[in-house]
């Protein structure tokens, strides 16, 4: 899972969530709910973007599937000159940076998260008294506030019926678990600190509790000598988020809460529209849309491995374009064709991702391909390097299967027109992909970057969609033929 892309699906959902609570049930009177609807949305925040679902669906005939150009920031390169990236000693990995920031402020948060439980609990111990079912603290905190079954009572300006409301107050809080969906609030803010819609919808959420108990102790105390208890104990929030505290959240919307006319029955219609917002978020975020016939043979898998992604560049073609992006443009034109004519196909990156090598080879499977584009060193001979070539390992795990594909392959790229196919294997021990896989195995260099006629052959749409077929048609062969054997 990519960390940056499920932060933003996450923060995408917790706004449109907290948006539509904000407008259809903030000022609903049904307030346990709205407690609950809060929660959920925040566990489905982060379940949404790790869930994943492929839909299959007819692909039209002659799909193509464009390059998509990544920048080029300091680049200057003369038109179909190519360069092969390395990692610099000296290059600054902003991506890198940006990871250990991230982790510097949440480690920070989730460090005053421990350090508030710390304190709660060790004040707790020093001045606790068991109470029927509580411990109760006196004049230890600022604030009258509890943190599970710990109450802590501030009595210096209180009745003793003043007292007892306090006390009814955070038994409440005690009843209701409320101090679970504040601890779990408080680690969903240290790990998601960045995202605003996290700390408004835990707001919302503390402004619910209080409500909730205080409508429960208005059965039982006058409304109106309640609501002056409030007015009179009101203060700031003080401490850590982990407590509930008496009178700190919006006293005047307690209130008027307090005193609301009870919200009808037939308003709970509301919470139906949950249903299809998260089938919509899920279809939107979780589903991934693959062009396949009704009858794709599933214990035949064709691995895709889109080379380089992320940092690794590796050449740049003309230009406008970086092998990373028209390896990836070539492996989901080819998967798309595969799953077209009935091959079940998997990619080993579908974004522009930095993927290990180790990662790559970890798929289960029938066949792997990995799709690169080559480069010729500068030279008088720069010009005359060109062709399809296809690589394969004669001391891998599979070397003979990796033969035949690799035949296969060469003799279905030689009936294009435009493109030469080189006759040889290549042996590439080397190769960590070839090397270290435990399926059939090969690479295939689609032409050469520094040869003009190859780099335009590979940048047409229509002819990646017949390099596409015609790979397919080699892997159906050679499907059909093992089956035979």
């Amino acid at each position: 899972m990519e960390l940056f892309p499920f932060f933003f699906k996450v923060v995408a959902c917790s706004a449109v969530f907290y948006l539509l609570y904000y407008f259809l049930f903030s000022k609903l009177t049904f307030f346990a709910w709205n407690r609950w609807y809060l929660l959920f949305t925040l566990l489905a925040s982060l379940i949404i973007p790790v869930m994943h679902f492929q839909v299959e669906q007819q692909l039209p005939l002659h799909t193509s599937i464009p390059v998509q150009i990544s920048a080029l920031s300091g680049i200057n390169e003369a038109e179909n000159d190519v360069k092969v990236f390395h990692k610099a000693t000296n290059h600054i990995d902003f991506g890198h940076i940006i990871t250990l920031f991230y982790l510097f402020i949440a480690g920070l948060m989730l460090f005053r998260v421990l350090i508030g439980v710390i304190t709660i609990l060790y004040k707790a111990i020093k001045k606790g008294q068991k109470a029927d079912g509580y411990f109760l603290i006196t004049n230890a905190s600022k604030s009258n506030s509890s943190f599970f079954n710990l109450l802590f009572l501030k009595d210096d300006k209180i009745d003793a019926y003043e007292k007892e409301q306090v006390l009814a107050h955070e038994l409440q809080h005690v009843q209701l678990w409320h101090s679970v969906d504040k601890l779990f609030v408080e680690i969903l803010k240290a790990f998601f600190w960045f995202n605003p819609f996290i700390y408004m919808i835990a707001n919302e959420l503390q402004q619910v509790h209080e409500f909730e108990v205080d409508r429960r102790l208005s059965n039982n105390y006058k409304s109106i000598d309640y609501a002056n208890l409030l007015l009179k104990l009101s203060s700031p929030v003080i401490g850590s988020g982990l407590i509930n505290q008496f009178s700190a959240y919006s006293v005047k919307s307690r209130i008027q809460m307090l005193f609301k006319k009870h919200s009808s029955a037939g308003k709970k219609l509301r919470y139906v529209l949950v249903l299809p917002l998260v089938t919509m978020m899920g279809y939107q975020f979780s589903v991934e849309k693959s062009y396949a016939s009704m009858n794709t043979d599933r214990n035949f898998v064709l691995i895709l491995d889109a080379g380089h992604g992320g940092k690794n560049a590796g050449a740049v073609c003309g230009k406008n374009y970086l092998e990373k992006d028209i390896t990836l443009a070539l492996t989901r034109q080819i998967k798309a064709v595969a799953e077209k004519r009935g091959i079940h196909t998997l990619l080993t990156r579908n974004s522009d991702a930095d993927v290990l090598f180790r990662n790559r080879v970890s798929h289960n499977g029938d066949v792997f391909a990995s799709i690169h584009v080559n480069a010729a060193p500068a030279g008088p001979l720069q010009q005359q390097s060109n062709g399809i070539e296809v690589s394969d390992n004669p001391f891998g795990k599979s070397p003979v299967l990796s033969a035949q594909i690799a035949d296969q392959l060469k003799n279905s790229f030689r009936q294009l027109r435009g493109i030469n196919t080189n006759d040889s294997t290549f042996t590439n021990p080397g190769v960590y992909v070839l090397r270290e896989n435990k399926l059939p195995a090969v690479v295939i260099e689609f032409g050469y970057a520094t040869n003009p006629n190859d780099l335009n052959y590979i940048l047409d749409e229509r002819k990646r969609y017949e390099l596409a077929e015609k790979f397919v048609d080699a892997i159906i062969a050679y499907k059909n033929n093992k089956k035979s054997l």
